[in-house]
C-alpha cells in the first residue's frame, strides 16, 4: 500500500476519488444498478437487481462484472443459497 501523501490528502481519499473516476467511466446500465446497490440497506442478489433496475438479467450481470472489475462492487455468497451470490457496494467519494 501507497504511504500517504500529505500534500493532497491520504491514501484513502485518493483511492475513493479514484473510485469516483472509474464509476463515471461505467456505462449507464452499470451506474444504475450501482445507484440502487448504494441506496439498498442490504447486500442484493443478482434477481433481486435485475427486477429492481428493469433490466435484461444478462444486462445485470454484465454490469455487475464491470463493477467488480473496477473494484466497485464486492461479491459475497448469499447466506441462504450458497450457489448464488449477493452484492454491496464500495464506498466512493465525489472529489471536491
Amino acid at each position: 500500500m501507497a504511504p500517504p501523501d500529505t500534500s493532497t490528502g491520504s491514501t484513502i481519499e485518493r483511492s475513493r476519488s479514484e473510485r469516483y473516476e472509474r464509476l463515471r467511466s461505467q456505462s449507464p446500465s452499470a451506474k444504475l444498478v450501482y445507484r440502487v446497490l448504494d441506496e439498498s440497506e442490504s447486500p442484493l442478489p443478482t434477481r433481486a437487481l435485475s427486477e429492481r433496475t428493469l433490466l435484461s438479467p444478462r444486462t445485470t450481470r454484465y454490469a455487475l462484472r464491470r463493477l467488480r472489475e473496477a473494484d466497485l462492487v464486492v461479491r459475497t455468497a448469499c447466506p441462504d443459497d450458497p450457489r448464488q451470490y449477493q452484492y454491496r457496494t464500495v464506498t466512493v467519494d465525489r472529489p471536491r
